[in-house]
């Protein structure tokens, strides 16, 4: 495929953006692509398409939420989570809960990766309280948070538990740590808090059976992604 054809269907992509995003951004959207595809030839696309996976529902996500009324975003919100927990329960051995565990997991490393999350985790935090009420959907996220942490504490002594749940129950306790540390990271940092955030709600998926730890990562998983990943800090203070 001649490198004009590459570029025509790059072009023909971008139309999956928001318009505005497209206005904002598709200029120099198409002048990146087009200085890969100059330097790599059709190898820009291995850089370009998980892009495009990755970003594109995102700021749909983020145009739709943001075209909503209050009243509309909680109706929207109510739908999704009624929807996915009735797909959950659907798939009766929890199909569903897994596909979205191995997408967001693998979504959320390349975004690490990509942008060095890993070491801006660390830095300035924000007071637990404050950091746990800077949005409508962070309260949800510390209290799965504490729960993680209270459950890894409940599980640890139960019998049998050597070479099994003392792992379990580490792992736990681990993603436990990272959703408070990714709260009270977030107001100084949104895309190192985000990330974490979204990683450390992961394990609430598999509990599917249960409904309400699926349903509270799916509400947390709506409102950060619609929060954004921009380097903008998010003030830990009640909206």
């Amino acid at each position: 495929m001649r490198p004009a054809r590459h570029q025509a269907a790059y072009r023909s992509l971008l139309w999956l953006y928001p318009r505005s995003f497209r206005r904002d951004f598709g200029a120099d959207m198409r002048q990146l692509f087009g200085d890969r595809l100059r330097d790599r030839g059709r190898l820009a696309w291995l850089e370009t398409a998980p892009d495009l996976v990755r970003t594109v529902p995102v700021q749909r996500l983020e145009a739709t939420m943001a075209s909503f009324s209050s009243g509309a975003r909680v109706l929207a919100l109510a739908v999704i989570v009624v929807g996915a927990v009735a797909v959950s329960v659907g798939f009766g051995a929890g199909a569903a809960p897994l596909l979205v565990i191995i997408a967001g997991v693998a979504g959320l490393v390349a975004l690490l990766a990509q942008r060095g999350i890993l070491r801006r985790a660390g830095g300035e935090r924000a007071p637990l309280w404050p950091a746990a009420t800077q949005a409508w959907w962070a309260p949800l996220a510390a209290i799965l948070g504490v729960a993680m942490l209270v459950f890894a504490v409940g599980t640890v002594f139960e019998a049998h538990n050597w070479g099994g749940r003392i792992f379990g129950s580490s792992v736990m306790a681990a993603f436990g740590a990272v959703m408070l540390l990714g709260l009270m990271r977030r107001p100084f940092d949104r895309a190192a808090g985000n990330a974490m955030i979204l990683l450390a709600s992961t394990p609430a998926f598999p509990f599917f059976w249960l409904v309400v730890p699926t349903v509270v990562a799916i509400v947390i998983w709506i409102g950060v992604l619609a929060s954004g990943f921009d380097e903008a800090p998010a003030p830990a203070t009640t909206t």
